[in-house]
């Protein structure tokens, strides 16, 4: 991670986008989306387990990717939320698939992505924002 924020920032973040994701669709949607789980699970990294960091330059270098799953492990959520973290199939590329933690490079880029498996990654998405609203109360 190249720029280190506050744990206030990163809960703020999260609002914003969250709050940008829900009037758009479609791939803008998602990205706004992801980027705003990432955020918010970062931010209650920093405050659970034993962390108690201020800033993302607390967080280990393997959280500090945008690898959703390994957050939420960290943040030891259950085996069905961590679970439902799947890549997505690309369209038109055969057995290609996109990992989880490279959808946000795929939304952002505009790649074809299998509906049902983005259809899955939406409801996963919409599951850990609702923790994160829960967690950081916003």
């Amino acid at each position: 991670m190249g720029v280190e924020v506050g744990v206030g920032d990163l809960i703020r973040s999260y609002v914003e986008l969250r709050d940008g994701a829900s009037v758009r669709d479609g791939s803008a949607a998602r990205l706004l989306q992801f980027y705003s789980v990432e955020c918010g699970l970062k931010a209650a990294v920093l405050g659970k387990n034993g962390t108690n960091g201020r800033s993302t330059a607390d967080l280990p270098p393997e959280l500090r990717t945008h690898d959703l799953r390994a957050l939420a492990k960290e943040l030891r959520l259950s085996p069905d939320a961590v679970g439902r973290l799947i890549g997505c199939r690309r369209r038109h590329g055969g057995r290609n698939k996109v990992e989880q933690h490279q959808l946000h490079e795929a939304w952002r880029y505009g790649a074809a992505l299998h509906r049902d498996d983005e259809k899955i990654a939406d409801t996963a998405l919409s599951s850990l924002s609702e923790w994160c609203r829960k967690e950081h109360k916003r």
